[in-house]
């Protein structure tokens, strides 16, 4: 029986038969055996056999201080570039201060003009004084002048009775009497009108002075209004970022990005996030150690600072899938000196800090009165951080 080649019958099965040979022969062509390969970076391990581990963030030891202006400006002068050592009171930036010193020097005329106004008022005293003093002279000078035309005229008053002296001289001692007594009453008159102006006078001083005051009160303001367009090192540090140019328009108040930021570098503190489920093992007195990201290999002893006593919301996520964004985390400070580790602020590290283990710890679990303590221990702790900690690995 003679078989005939049909295309629906055997070429149809012969396509697919190639068609999954190309397949396999293409997947095994491109299979490669897999190398298995360390990683470029070793994982951070830690030196303690009990141990909570944390991530912190290097910090300034004044923590980061976010400078700011009072009254915007346009910026005139840029005294420092991020990286430098500043000391406290020195200056870092200033805003134009135009209007500012022409308010000082308004305000120093001011003063001026009161102080010569004070100086215009004593000499007028001093001449209303010497008026007074001439007043009293005439007043004691018309005294006496009466005192005689009185005798005078009791005199010839007795000599025309007897008709020793004729009466036209009495009348003439009468009128001398009565002359006598009209000056005195002047003299007392001009006198007391010169002490009424002394009086005003002093009461002008007065007057003047509390001027003067309000002038040097107010000139005072505007030295400080001069005084606060210049900002200045609050602290002694070290400049971290600068985000102002000159000509550019420093606003005044809290900004999203500060102008300029700095703080007190030596020492530099590390704020560690301790888990809240495991804040109960974590103790002052355990060894620290802070191990660089990138190269494990480098790391540096810690020395207890200070716990931050409020729990707060975890920010930054490892990316776990067993970790909740509703955790929450102790902070620890811990420090270190720059020399003894290249961190820079601002730069995550591993930190392992040596803990009992679970059993002793529940034990003796580590309460918030440890943050807490007395006002002694926390000085004692401060005290030992500066001349070498006990706790110190």
């Amino acid at each position: 029986m003679t078989r005939y080649f049909s295309l629906t019958r055997h070429g149809v099965p012969l396509l697919a038969v190639a068609m999954i040979s190309f397949a396999g022969w293409s997947i095994a062509a491109k299979h490669t055996s897999r190398e298995v390969t360390l990683p470029p970076i070793a994982a951070p391990t830690s030196p303690y056999e009990e141990n909570v581990v944390g991530t912190g963030i290097v910090e300034p030891a004044s923590e980061v201080i976010a400078l700011a202006i009072e009254r915007g400006g346009v910026v005139t002068r840029i005294d420092v570039m991020a990286g430098d050592r500043v000391k406290t009171g020195q200056p870092l930036f200033a805003i134009d201060d135009r209007d500012y010193r022409a308010a000082v020097a308004e305000d120093e005329a001011a003063v001026a003009a009161a102080e010569a106004s004070i100086s215009s008022v004593d000499q007028s005293s001093i001449q209303q004084r010497n008026t007074i003093n001439q007043a009293r002279a005439t007043l004691d000078s018309a005294e006496a002048e009466r005192l005689r035309a009185s005798l005078d005229h009791a005199r010839y008053a007795e000599l025309a009775r007897d008709t020793w002296a004729p009466r036209q001289r009495l009348e003439t001692a009468v009128a001398d009497a009565q002359k006598a007594d009209a000056n005195v009453v002047a003299a007392k008159a001009a006198l007391a009108v010169a002490q009424q102006q002394i009086a005003v006078l002093s009461a002008q001083r007065k007057e003047t002075e509390a001027k003067l005051e309000q002038a040097k009160a107010t000139l005072d303001q505007a030295r400080v209004d001069l005084d606060k367009t210049v900002v200045k090192a609050p602290v002694d540090g070290a400049i971290l970022k600068v985000n102002l140019r000159l000509g550019e328009y420093a606003q005044a108040g809290v900004l999203s990005e500060s102008l300029m930021t700095m703080g007190s570098v030596d020492p530099l503190h590390v704020r560690v996030d301790i888990d809240e489920t495991e804040t109960w093992r974590v103790h002052p007195s355990g060894a620290a150690r802070a191990r660089l990201r990138g190269n494990p290999t480098i790391s540096a002893p810690l020395s207890f600072v200070r716990f931050e006593p409020y729990v707060l919301p975890k920010r930054s996520l490892t990316g776990d899938t067993t970790e909740r964004v509703d955790t929450r985390v102790l902070q620890a400070i811990y420090e270190f000196a720059p020399s003894t580790f290249p961190a820079f602020v601002g730069q995550q590290v591993d930190v392992f800090i040596a803990a009992p283990t679970r059993e002793a710890a529940t034990r003796r679990p580590t309460s918030g009165l440890v943050a807490f303590g007395p006002v002694g221990d926390a000085r004692v702790q401060i005290a030992g951080r500066m001349g070498g900690s006990p706790n110190r690995p």
